[in-house]
C-alpha cells in the first residue's frame, strides 16, 4: 500500500507524510535490487555467448536472439526507470503533505 489513510476527515482522509516517504524509500530499495538482476542477466546473456547452438535450428532461432536478449534487458530498464520515478515522486508527495500540515505563518 502507498502511503497510509489515518481517518476520514468530511470529504477527504489525512495521509501520513512518513508512511508515504517509507514507500518511496522502498521504492529506491527496490529499484537498486532490480540494477542488480539486471547486473546478473547481462552477465548470463555475455557468458552464454552463441546459446541456440549450431544446427540449423539454432542458426534459425539466432535470428531472434539479439532482439529477444534486448527486450528483456530493455524490460528491466523500463521497470528500474518506473521504480525510480515512484520513488521520487513519492518523496515530492511526502513533502507535499508534509507542508499542508505544518504551514508556515
Amino acid at each position: 500500500m502507498i502511503g497510509e489513510v489515518e481517518g476520514m476527515r468530511g470529504d477527504g482522509y489525512t495521509a501520513s507524510p512518513h508512511a508515504i516517504a517509507r514507500s518511496g524509500r522502498a521504492s529506491a530499495q527496490e529499484a537498486e535490487r532490480i540494477r542488480g538482476v539486471l547486473h546478473d542477466v547481462r552477465e548470463a546473456f555475455a557468458e552464454a555467448g552463441r546459446p541456440m547452438g549450431h544446427d540449423q535450428y539454432g542458426a534459425e532461432m539466432e535470428k531472434t536472439y539479439p532482439s529477444m536478449r534486448d527486450g528483456v534487458i530493455a524490460a528491466f530498464e523500463t521497470y528500474i526507470d518506473d521504480l525510480d520515478g515512484t520513488g521520487k515522486s513519492l518523496h515530492v508527495s511526502a513533502a507535499t503533505y508534509q507542508a499542508t500540515d505544518r504551514p508556515e505563518a
